[in-house]
């Protein structure tokens, strides 16, 4: 089977595993399938000893050891890149003998170091990248920047917070600044809990804030980023549903030309390859009974807002996105993607 690793963003892997791992056990229970090893960071010192052979061995178990619960295994070494050079060796040798009907799942924040990327290229393994869309980073990197100049130094997680709570209205970092100085005066290191009592109302978020929650099945996620598309965005429902429409309309046409990777779906939709890799794993998710229920879904809504029915507008959107990532939580959870194609 394969071995896979996901590197990159570090807020993102988590996701980007999970989502992997729905695909790989196509229904199968994880609690008897999936064996997770994680190697915790040693802060730059050398490990414990004790410790580092008992997550060495636990690591080599894992995948030269048949399963006592049939063929299926999944191993999953989270954070590889904090191995210690001594942990390496040993890690990379088990990669190399690993049974062959075991999947292998690699995390890591950083790239792969001898023996362990030769041991991945020798597996022939597939490389997942994951990064926040650089309009993320960028504004997370303006935040930064606000910030210092503001004179704060601050706690890793509080560019991204406020980045992500003011949305795309960059103009409320100057009143949320102002406020945080007023209060705590210039050289404060700000903690998360320092700022969250001064943000106020979310401001408006990106398109695809609300189709990643809505791909990730999170309900409720997907409709806090509705009202704020609505709200603070100030997007019409009709202009909501039409992102919508485009994006199942891209799954569309993958149906029945039985895309393998994401160069195919490049080809096949003359987009880039982060929303051709998206547009993919939702497909691949849904199937093609979920996703004609999903246009079905869409094409509902659209006469509705259209005077179809006497619900508010705000209700149809909210039943919409509401039933179409309960049919990506519903795939996932059956294995229903997987053989619905």
């Amino acid at each position: 089977m394969t071995v896979h690793l996901i590197t990159g963003d570090e807020t993102l892997i988590f996701d980007e595993l999970n989502r992997l791992l729905d695909v790989l056990l196509a229904g199968a229970d994880r609690s008897l399938v999936v064996e997770q090893v994680d190697f915790p960071d040693s802060g730059g010192e050398t490990r414990n000893e004790a410790d580092s052979e008992s997550l060495v061995a636990r690591a080599v178990d894992a995948l030269v050891t048949p399963s006592l619960f049939g063929d299926r295994r999944i191993v999953v070494l989270r954070q590889v890149n904090h191995l210690t050079a001594a942990e390496r060796a040993g890690v990379a040798d088990a990669l190399g003998r690993r049974i062959d009907v075991f999947d292998v799942v690699l995390t890591s924040t950083d790239k792969l170091v001898k023996p362990l990327s030769d041991a991945f290229k020798a597996a022939k393994g597939e490389t997942i990248s994951v990064a926040a869309h650089r309009g993320v980073r960028d504004r997370v990197a303006a935040v930064e920047v606000a910030l210092v100049e503001a004179g704060f130094s601050f706690a890793k997680d509080v560019p991204r917070l406020i980045a992500d709570w003011t949305g795309s209205d960059e103009a409320r970092w100057t009143g949320i600044l102002a406020a945080l100085r007023s209060t705590y005066g210039e050289g404060r290191k700000l903690t998360v809990g320092d700022v969250e009592a001064f943000l106020g109302e979310q401001g408006s978020v990106a398109p695809w804030d609300l189709t990643d929650a809505i791909d990730a099945g999170d309900s409720a996620t997907a409709l806090v980023m509705l009202h704020r598309m609505m709200a603070a965005g100030g997007s019409h429902p009709l202009q909501i549903l039409a992102l919508l429409s485009n994006r199942y309309a891209q799954m569309m046409r993958l149906d029945g030309r039985n895309p393998r990777s994401v160069q195919d779906v490049v080809g096949i939709l003359g987009i880039k390859e982060y929303p051709a890799r998206k547009v993919l794993e939702q497909y691949q998710a849904l199937g093609s009974a979920n996703l004609a229920r999903a246009i079905s879904l869409v094409a509902g809504a659209d006469l509705d807002l259209r005077g179809g029915t006497a619900w508010e507008p705000v209700l149809v959107m909210e039943v919409l996105v509401a039933r179409l990532a309960r049919l990506v939580s519903g795939a996932r959870r059956t294995g229903a993607g997987a053989r619905g194609r």
